[in-house]
């Protein structure tokens, strides 16, 4: 969860600092922002789902622990491109995480 509270705050520095930017790198960093801060809403309702399974003496499903896992890989590939200014792989490893995200959220039963 650190690491993702991470995400979500270099988004709000990329933030800051997005006026000085070219457009590519702005709308890199804005997308990160967005799908962390997605990500992160929807790992509360895992963990809450989680709690509740754990009462009753059940578990996550082996296959969210692992999307979840795979979602935190992708933004963390994005983040360490973004760093290093490249884009076209940022937004790569972005499209991974967004994938990733929309079939942990609907697997969730969200959207």
């Amino acid at each position: 969860m650190k690491l993702l509270l991470t995400f979500v705050l270099l988004g709000i520095w990329a933030g800051s600092a997005l006026a000085q930017q070219p457009a590519v790198q702005r709308e890199t960093q804005h997308r990160f922002g967005l799908l962390a801060t997605r990500a992160v809403a929807n790992f509360r309702s895992a963990d809450s789902i989680e709690a509740n399974l754990r009462e009753r003496g059940q578990t996550l499903n082996p296959q969210l622990v692992a999307l979840r896992l795979r979602i935190l890989g992708a933004l963390d590939e994005a983040r360490a491109d973004i760093g290093q200014s490249d884009f076209v792989a940022a937004n790569d490893a972005l499209d991974r995480a967004q994938g990733f995200l929309d079939r942990f959220a609907q697997s969730l039963g969200g959207f």
